[in-house]
C-alpha cells in the first residue's frame, strides 16, 4: 500500500488480470496486480469440503452478490476470493472455441448466427495465443479425436494420461454408440515436471484446491513467473473506484480489507480484469458508463452457458479407488442434431465427464428427507455435465443499487438472468444425448440438475467494431477511455459451448503483447 504510481495497474488476478501481469512484466513494464483474495494455503484444508464450502467456508469473499434468476426469489450468491481468481477452484478444463464459435451465438428459432455476436476477430487472430496459454499451463490433451477441433500449429505440451475406470466406462459407452468420446484438455501436471507437484490423480479437483499444486491454477503457474519478473500482487485488497480526468483514468482508490484503511494510486494505465459480474460492478460504481458512448450496454448481455449435470445410478460402486475421471468429452452434437432432424436448428453444445461432489456438498445441496440417501448414493453416480450455448440477451445484465452500499461504500452488486426458450431447448436436447450414453455405460439415469452458478459469466462488457453496439474496440479498451481495458470474460460477445478460461487467457496474451509496446 506504500506505493503511489505505477505503470499497468491490473484489478484481478484471474486468467485475464494473470496472463495480463505475465506479459507485460515479462516485457519489463511497471505492473502491479490489485486481488480482492488470499493467497491459499497449501495444506490439508485444500481437500476438506467442510472448511472450504460449507461451514464459514475459508475464502468466502467480504460481500455478496443478490441475483433474480427465478421469480419471486432473491438468491444470494457469496464468491470465493483467491489470488489466481476462479482458477484455484475450477475443474481445469482447457478448451479452445471453435472457428464457427466466433461468428456469434445461436439466433433465436435458426440455425444461423446471430451477427450482432460475432466477433470483431477470428480464431486464427487468437491461435497464437493459445498455443502459448497451453505452453503457460502445461495443458494436457490429445489431437485428432475431437471432430470439432479448430486448426492448429502444436501438440499439447504434455500428453493425456490414461484413461482411470469411470472414464474408460463413458468412454466405451460413447463409442458403442457411434459418438467420437475424447480427453478433455487439462491443466493438469500429470508427468510431474516443471519442478511441481505431480497429480496424483485424486477425486477432488472441481470445486477443490491442490494440496499438491499440480493443478496449474495461475497463482502455481503464471502469477510466480511475473511476479519474478518484477510484478507486484498485493492481495485481500479491493479497488472500490476508478477516477477519470479528461478522457482518462488517472487513478484508483483501494481499500485494505484487513485494516479498512484507503490508499489512491495514480496508474497510466488501468486493465481490469474482475470477472463478467466484478468489471462492470466497478465501471459503473466509478460513473464511467456517464462518460462512454453506449455507456448503457455497460454490465448487458450477460451469458453463463445453460448448464446442467444428467445422472445415472449404478449397481455397483462407480469409483471405489477414489481415483480422478474427469477425462471424457463429447462434441458430436456440439453443433446441433448431425442429422439435421432433431430440435432445436443450430448449435446444442458439449458433453462432459464430471465427478460426483462429496457427500457433505450432495447432503447440503438436497431437500431435508433425502439428506442421507442422497449421500449414501453418491458413490454409485455416474455423472454427465451438459454445456449449452446461451444467446445475449439484453435484458440479462449486471447493474447496481445505489440504494444500498456494501462493508466498503460500493454499491451493493445486483444481477438479472433468465434462459431464452432455446437455450433450454439446447440443453434439454444434451441430456437426452448424456442419458443414452449413462444407460449404455451400465448405469440408469436418474436426476438432471440445472447448474445455477455463474462461474462461466461473460459478455457484460462486450467488443466490438462499433462504439455503439459495444463497450470495448477491438483491442478491449474501453470506447472512449483511452487507457482503460477490460480482459476478464466480460469482453467476449458469445462464448460457444466450452469453458471459457483458454479463451479468456489467449485473448489477454493478445491484447497485453500490443500493450507491452505502448510508450
Amino acid at each position: 500500500m506504500k506505493k503511489k504510481t505505477c505503470e499497468f495497474l491490473i484489478i484481478g488476478s484471474g486468467f485475464g488480470g494473470a496472463f495480463a501481469a505475465y506479459t507485460l512484466a515479462k516485457a519489463g513494464r511497471d505492473v502491479l496486480v490489485v486481488e480482492r483474495g488470499r493467497w491459499v494455503a497449501r495444506d490439508d484444508s485444500c481437500w476438506d469440503e467442510v472448511r472450504l464450502h460449507l461451514e464459514n467456508p475459508l475464502y468466502r469473499g467480504h460481500t455478496p452478490v443478490l441475483i433474480d434468476q427465478k421469480e419471486g426469489k432473491l438468491d444470494e450468491y457469496w464468491p470465493d476470493d483467491t489470488v489466481g481468481g476462479m482458477s484455484t477452484f475450477y475443474g481445469a478444463a482447457a478448451f479452445r472455441m471453435r472457428e464457427e464459435d466466433f461468428y456469434g451465438a445461436p439466433a433465436p428459432d435458426a440455425s444461423e448466427r446471430d451477427s450482432s455476436t460475432e466477433w470483431p476477430i477470428a480464431y486464427r487472430d487468437l491461435a497464437p495465443y493459445y498455443d502459448e496459454a497451453e505452453k503457460l499451463q502445461f495443458v494436457a490433451g490429445r489431437i485428432g479425436d475431437d471432430t470439432t477441433e479448430p486448426p492448429r500449429s502444436m501438440d499439447f505440451p504434455q500428453p493425456a494420461p490414461p484413461l482411470s475406470a469411470p472414464s474408460r466406462k463413458i468412454y466405451n459407452a460413447a463409442k458403442k454408440l457411434g459418438l467420437h468420446p475424447f480427453h478433455i484438455p487439462m491443466a493438469i501436471n500429470f508427468r510431474g515436471d516443471c519442478g511441481r507437484g505431480k497429480c496424483v490423480l485424486c477425486h477432488t479437483c472441481d470445486h477443490y484446491l491442490c494440496r499438491v499444486e499440480a493443478k496449474n491454477d495461475l497463482s502455481v503457474v503464471v502469477l510466480p513467473e511475473a511476479i519474478a519478473s518484477g510484478a507486484t500482487v498485493l492481495d485481500d485488497t479491493r479497488v472500490v473506484k476508478i477516477n477519470l480526468s479528461r478522457g482518462r483514468a488517472v487513478s484508483a482508490e483501494l481499500v485494505d480489507q484487513k485494516t479498512g484503511m484507503r490508499h489512491e494510486i495514480k496508474a497510466k494505465n488501468i486493465i481490469l480484469a474482475c470477472g463478467a459480474l466484478g468489471s462492470p460492478h466497478l465501471l459503473l460504481s466509478s460513473g464511467i458508463d456517464s462518460h462512454i458512448p453506449s455507456g448503457e450496454l455497460i454490465g448487458r448481455f450477460l451469458m453463463r452457458h445453460a448448464n446442467g449435470v444428467v445422472s445415472g445410478i449404478s449397481a455397483r460402486k462407480i469409483n471405489p479407488e477414489n481415483v480422478f475421471h474427469k477425462q471424457i468429452a463429447i462434441a458430436d452434437y456440439y453443433f446441433g442434431d448431425p442429422e439435421k432432424k432433431k430440435k432445436p436448428s443450430g448449435n446444442w453444445g458439449l458433453i462432459q465427464e464430471i465427478h460426483t461432489p462429496g457427500k457433505g456438498v450432495m447432503k447440503a445441496n438436497v431437500p431435508w428427507g433425502l439428506k442421507n440417501i442422497a449421500a449414501f448414493m453418491s458413490d454409485f453416480l455416474l455423472n454427465l455435465l451438459c454445456i449449452a450455448e446461451d444467446q445475449a440477451q439484453y435484458a440479462n445484465r449486471v447493474y447496481i443499487d445505489i440504494s444500498a452500499k456494501d462493508a466498503f461504500g460500493m454499491p451493493l452488486l445486483r444481477v438479472y438472468h433468465r434462459y431464452a426458450q432455446r437455450d433450454i431447448e439446447a440443453r434439454n436436447a444434451l441430456y437426452c444425448v448424456a442419458k443414452k450414453i449413462l444407460l449404455a455405460a451400465g448405469a440408469l439415469p436418474v436426476y438432471c440438475f440445472h447448474i445455477d452458478t455463474f462461474s462461466h459469466a461473460i459478455g457484460t462488457c462486450r467488443f466490438g467494431k462499433n462504439s455503439s453496439s459495444s463497450v470495448l474496440d477491438p483491442e478491449c479498451r474501453v470506447w472512449g477511455i483511452k487507457n482503460v481495458f477490460v480482459l476478464d470474460g466480460s469482453f467476449m460477445p458469445s462464448g460457444g459451448s466450452v469453458n471459457p478460461s483458454l479463451t479468456i487467457a489467449a485473448n489477454s496474451l493478445r491484447v497485453a503483447k500490443i500493450l507491452s509496446h505502448v510508450k
